[in-house]
Order: C-alpha cells, then sequence, then structure tokens
C-alpha cells in the first residue's frame, strides 16, 4: 500500500498551493530548549483516521522539499495524517533525538487518536528513521508500523567502503518491521549491487522500487539515453567483420575516415588546448573574489561541459575506428581481392551512440557559452572589471568559434557512420542497441535550434571571386631586381587622411564612446552633474552638522538610485562621520572648524581627479604634515637658556592678560564666546609652538 501512494506521488503533479488551504497547519515541536518547525497534513475525514506518516528532511535543506511536499498531500488526500518537520544538523544522533520528540509530540495530540505510525524520510532523514525505528522496537513492537527510505544514502559519492557502517540500523531491524526503498538507478551514493546484498542481510520485509534514470533528488536525468552516459558499455561482440569490398565500399570508408580525422584534428588541435588552459587559470584566480559573481558561475559550467568531454574518452574511440577501418594501401588490395576487414556492426553503433553524447554536449556548451558571454557583456560597464571582461568575452568568442566546428564535423561524421553502418547490416546484421533507434540526421536529434549551427550560410561564390581578382590586381605591383621582373603583394590597408595635428586627444571621444556603451545619454550626464553641484551648494549653506546629515541622506539615496557604488560608498563613510560631529554639537561642543572642514570633504566625494586617500585624511594630519620643520624649531628654542624663555614668556603673559582681561562683574556667554574669539586670534598671530609649556597654556585663559 505504501509503495501505491509513492508511486502515485511521484507521477502525479499535485498543485501544492491548492491544498496548503484545505490540509495543511503549520506547529511547533518542543524539543528540549528550543521548538522545531513541522507541518501537519490533515486529510477530510478527521474523525476516522488514525495512522500517520512522519516524514524529514536529508542533510541539505527543509521540510518544504518538493517531493516531501508532494507526498505529504497525496497521503493526507488519501486518509493519512502526514506530519513533516525540519532539523538543521549534520550529526545523526542530534536528529534521532529530533525525531524522537516529533513521534512523542504526535503521539500526545488530543485532537486526534494516532494508534499506527509510520517514519521515513529522505536522504540522512531516512537513515534518522531508521534508527528510531529501532530503538523504539526494541521498547515496544507497536511503536512503529514501517519505515519509508526515500535515497537512501548508503555510502558518500565514490566512498563505497562506509556501506557496512551506513547499513546498519536497517540490518537490526525486527521481521515484523516492512521497509520500502524508492531510489534512482543513477543515484551516485547508493551503488546497485551493494544495495541489493544489503536487502538479503535484512531481516525486515523489504520492499525496492527503482526509479529509472533517477538520481540522488529521485528526478529523471538524461543520462537514462543510452548516448548520454559518460562511459557507454563496449559492445562484447566482435569488432570486425569480413565483407565484400568494391569501389563503393572503398568510397564510404575514405569518406569515413576523412571526416573521422577532421573530429580527431579539432578536439586534438594545439589551439584548443591553450584555450582551456587559458579558462583553467582564469578560474583559479577568479575563485577566491568572484565566487558570488554570475560570469564565475558561467565559466564553471563551461568547465564541466569541457571536463565531461574529457571524461567521454570520444578521442580514443574515434582513434579505435581509424584502427580498424583498412587504410589505403589495404583497401587498394582488398578491390583486388574483393574482400576486407571492416568494423562490425555493434562496433559502428556503439561510435554512433558515442557521437551522439558528443553532439549533445557541444550544443550544451555553446548554449552555455553565449549565456556567459551575455553575463559578462552585461558587467561591461563596471570599469574596475573592464580589462577582465574584456579577456573572458574574448575566451568564450573563441570556445564558441571552435566547438561550432567540432559540431559540425561530429555531423558529418555521424552521417558517414550510418551510410557506413547500413552497408555492415545488410552484410553482416549483428545488432546491439536493441530498445533505442538511430536518429536519421544530427538535426533531428538537436532540434530546429540548432539547424542554423550544422549548415553553412549560402553564398555567392561568383561574385566573391570576382571581388578576389580585383583585389589581387590592385594590390600587385611590379618590382625589379636584378634584372629580373617579379610581381610582390603588398598589403595596402585602407586609405586614411591625417589631420596636421599629430597628437590627437582621444579622452572625449572614449568618454562619449563609453558613456555610450553604458546606455548613457547625455541629459542624463547634465542632470547629474545639476544634481552635483546643488548639493555642493546645500553643503556650503549647512550651518550645524544636523543639516549636513540630511543633505548626505537625500544624496546617498540618489546615489542608490542611480547605481553609483563608489560615491554612495564614500557618502556614506562621511554620514557616520557627520553622525558623530552631530552628538558633540548636541552636548554643546563647539564644532565650527570641523565643520568647515567636512564642507570640503563633503564637496570633494565628487571630484574625480581627487584620490580617496586625501577625502579621508584628517586636517589635523594635513596641518602636521605641512609643518614639519616648524616643529623642529620648536624643539631647537625649547633647548635654549632658561632666562631668554622666561624673559620672553612674561612678556608674552603680559601682552595676553592686556588683551584677554574680564570685567569684574564676572564672565557672561557672550563675554566668554568674545574672549574664545579673542584668544583663537591670537593664537593664529603668534607661533605655533608657544602653547608647549603647561604655563603657557594656563595664561592664556588668564589664570
Amino acid at each position: 500500500m505504501a509503495r501505491h501512494y509513492v508511486n502515485k506521488c511521484t507521477e502525479s503533479r499535485v498543485c501544492v498551493h491548492e491544498l496548503l488551504t484545505d490540509f495543511q497547519d503549520r506547529v511547533k515541536v518542543p524539543f528540549g530548549t528550543k521548538h522545531l518547525d513541522a507541518c501537519l497534513c490533515v486529510p477530510a475525514s478527521v474523525k476516522h483516521v488514525h495512522t500517520a506518516v512522519i516524514l524529514t528532511h536529508g542533510a541539505g535543506g527543509d521540510m518544504n522539499f518538493r517531493h516531501l511536499v508532494s507526498l505529504a498531500h497525496t497521503l493526507a488526500s488519501n486518509g493519512f495524517f502526514c506530519l513533516r518537520f525540519t532539523c538543521k544538523g549534520l550529526n545523526l544522533a542530534y536528529r534521532v533525538k529530533a525525531y524522537h520528540a516529533v513521534w512523542h509530540y504526535l503521539k500526545s495530540l488530543q485532537k486526534f487518536t494516532v494508534k499506527h505510525i509510520f517514519v521515513g524520510g529522505r536522504s540522512m532523514g531516512c537513515r534518522a528513521a531508521a534508527a528510531l525505528a529501532r530503538q523504539l522496537s526494541d521498547e515496544s513492537e507497536d511503536a512503529v508500523q514501517g519505515v519509508i527510505c526515500l535515497s537512501f544514502p548508503l555510502h558518500p559519492p565514490g566512498q563505497t567502503h562506509a556501506h557496512r557502517q551506513r547499513s546498519e540500523d536497517l540490518r537490526g531491524l525486527p521481521e515484523h518491521m516492512p521497509v520500502l526503498f524508492v531510489s534512482g538507478t543513477e543515484d551516485n551514493m547508493c551503488d546497485r549491487v551493494l544495495f541489493e546484498g544489503m536487502v538479503k542481510e535484512m531481516k525486515a520485509q523489504v520492499e525496492v522500487f527503482w526509479l529509472n534514470g533517477g538520481n540522488h533528488g529521485l528526478t529523471r536525468i538524461m543520462a537514462g539515453e543510452p548516448w548520454n552516459k559518460v562511459k557507454i558499455p563496449f559492445p562484447s561482440a566482435v569488432s570486425s567483420v569480413r565483407i565484400h569490398f568494391n569501389h563503393k565500399t572503398d568510397v564510404n570508408v575514405k569518406s569515413l575516415l576523412v571526416e573521422n580525422e577532421k573530429v580527431l584534428k579539432l578536439i586534438r588541435s594545439e589551439i584548443l588546448q591553450t584555450e582551456i588552459r587559458l579558462l583553467y587559470e582564469l578560474l583559479y584566480i577568479l575563485n577566491n573574489s568572484f565566487k558570488g559573481n554570475k560570469t564565475f558561475k558561467g565559466l564553471k559550467q563551461v568547465e564541466q561541459c569541457i571536463n565531461r568531454l574529457k571524461n567521454m574518452k570520444l578521442n580514443d574511440a574515434l582513434q579505435e575506428l581509424t584502427d580498424l577501418c583498412p587504410n589505403r594501401i589495404q583497401r587498394g588490395l582488398s578491390i583486388k581481392a574483393g574482400e576486407c576487414d571492416v568494423p562490425s556492426q555493434p562496433m559502428l553503433e556503439w561510435l554512433c551512440l558515442r557521437v551522439l553524447g558528443a553532439a549533445h554536449l557541444m550544443s550544451c556548451t555553446l548554449n552555455r557559452c553565449s549565456r556567459a558571454f551575455v553575463l559578462s557583456k552585461q558587467q561591461m560597464k563596471w570599469e574596475e572589471f573592464v580589462i577582465l571582461n574584456v579577456v573572458i568575452t574574448s575566451l568564450l568568442s573563441r570556445l564558441w568559434v571552435i566547438f561550432r566546428g567540432v559540431l559540425a564535423s561530429l555531423s558529418n561524421l555521424y552521417q558517414q557512420l550510418l551510410e557506413f553502418l547500413r552497408d555492415v547490416a545488410e552484410v553482416h546484421p549483428m545488432p546491439f542497441l536493441t530498445g533505442f533507434s538511430l536518429p536519421r540526421d544530427m538535426t533531428a536529434f538537436l532540434g530546429p535550434s540548432h539547424a542554423l549551427l550544422l549548415t553553412k550560410q549560402p553564398t555567392n561564390d561568383a561574385k566573391d571571386h570576382k571581388e578576389k581578382q580585383q583585389r589581387r590586381k590592385k594590390s600587385s605591383v611590379k618590382v625589379k631586381n636584378r634584372g629580373k621582373t617579379k610581381k610582390v603583394k603588398e598589403d595596402l590597408g585602407v586609405a586614411i587622411e591625417r589631420d596636421l595635428v599629430l597628437d590627437a586627444d582621444m579622452k572625449p571621444f572614449l568618454k562619449i564612446f563609453r558613456n555610450l556603451t553604458e546606455g548613457k545619454s547625455l541629459p542624463q550626464e547634465s542632470h547629474k552633474a545639476e544634481k552635483k553641484q546643488i548639493f555642493k551648494e546645500q553643503v556650503g549653506e549647512a550651518a550645524t552638522f544636523t543639516a549636513m546629515a540630511t543633505h548626505l541622506e537625500e544624496m546617498i539615496l540618489w546615489c542608490k538610485s542611480q547605481k553609483m557604488e563608489k560615491e554612495k560608498r564614500l557618502l556614506n563613510f562621511l554620514h557616520l562621520k557627520c553622525q558623530r560631529m552631530k552628538c558633540l554639537e548636541a552636548a554643546g561642543y563647539n564644532v565650527q572648524r570641523k565643520l568647515r572642514s567636512f564642507r570640503q570633504e563633503a564637496c570633494r566625494a565628487f571630484s574625480p581627479q581627487w584620490p580617496v586617500l586625501n577625502t579621508f585624511s584628517s586636517s589635523a594630519t594635513m596641518r602636521r604634515n605641512a609643518h614639519p620643520r616648524t616643529r623642529f624649531q620648536s624643539l631647537r628654542r625649547r633647548l635654549k637658556s632658561p632666562i631668554v624663555s622666561i624673559g620672553v614668556k612674561k612678556k608674552q603673559v603680559k601682552r595676553r592678560r592686556k588683551r584677554t582681561e574680564l570685567p569684574v562683574s564676572g564672565p557672561s556667554d557672550d563675554d566668554d564666546q568674545r574672549s574664545r574669539t579673542i584668544y583663537e586670534a591670537t593664537s593664529q598671530t603668534t607661533d605655533c609652538n608657544s602653547h608647549d609649556d603647561i604655563d603657557d597654556i594656563f595664561a592664556s585663559v588668564g589664570l
């Protein structure tokens, strides 16, 4: 019965959005100090249902995995409770504890009377379900009625030695426990031979359902087709047969070898190998800094196709065809003898499958090259990556041209293989393919979208020939050398008009060209310039840091809408700095000097010639760097005799006391402000190093 529901789930297309309103109810399952997210699918006839199914996800994902959702709603529509939950974690013991908490929660529900519970899950979830069923079956036989395992991970990919450890809980299940397995034939985490050996060792009642062509995600992949496998099984029949050989057969074999040599020449070409090495170098360089970039992902997809082509070993298969076919001398002798050894029908059919698989891979590679080219072209407007994108687009263009040539050569080779296969099958019929028929041509196999790639565009050959003759006559000149007249071909190029100015300035032209490529028009540029000018005027008129912060926030939003990332980052930094000064201003500090320097920094944010480092440098640092000699002079002045320095200090103190003398009635706010202004003026006129001594600082205040 469980198998019936699983089959119905995988074959049917359930509209989840419609079923959510009828059956789904989200709940929180207590688990220690936290809660697990869960979803309960309730059938329509709630009162008479006593059987429930618990499902959970694998190592990556959650309870909203499409197969779990579809299976839950199918079970609910057929009269079963279904509770699926999410438990993030890669520790199997932790997952088993969470599963036990969900099982206990379902048993303790007072609204429903649950008598029978089935546990299951997908991938790592079914491992946790099997472990829980083994634990509960030792305590009570009626605790769990059965186990459902979707894509059981018998071993990690490529590590078949771990199958004994992962199947320990399944082998420990009791005899009365039914277990259902649903796995794909192309699952790289469940070797079929090892899995069948594990099933024989199990004591429980086991039923297995294999999804033909399904992977670990239980989705059918094209690898189920015989031509789309990396390693197509080699035919066990004889590789060559002896047939009657005549001139017609000689022409067919010769044409087959010519087309086969073209494909081998393209695959083995040094140009293709160089481009592949360049692709690997680019991916190695971009691996750390461009992992989330769409262009990088497109290049990775192209690399996957190239690696698959290498793993197919098409080069070895075509070389074997060359070795089996008779060469020119053998064909001449075979015509006289009347018979010759040629590749057999199973061998030719096997080669046809390899060629079909390679052609489909080439079409997929062309699509991925085009997609990556479009993505890289869209990023051309990023000036900091323009050189990188130029290299990527040129690489993808060359790869596209080479792979298109390989695809066209494979199409011609496939036609020659079919013609020769018909001749051999008539004499020695030994069919190798039983459930698959070879397509009549490559266009019918790939579809109409690639038909233009396999055919050459018609051209007017006569007109082109006349144009070539006229070009040769114009470009040929007679040169006398040692009494002999020779014709020397010279590439004169295209005549151009040179201006009198030798040093032509290309910057205005390049700027206009860049604006056009970026999709910007001159009115948009003028609008941006006006907006920047208005911002500078607002910054210049801002009297407080509060007003400055308001103008900066408006400008940051405008830069974000215009996609000006560099200016937006700079303004964000200035906004943070402005917020700090705004707090000081609210506390009552005098920040007018800082406000003046901040105005200059804000105005420089939209100056393209101003370096970024100078924008962030403080005014105090600039003043220190501007007067290194003054500091050295102050050090020398401090080392002079104390008598001279004391006399000078007394005169300076008297002078400052006269200027900063306060009234007897006490300092008011206006007088305090006036004294600060007088003090700032005197500090600017006197030497900047007069405040080095603590006595001078107190004397300047009037103490």
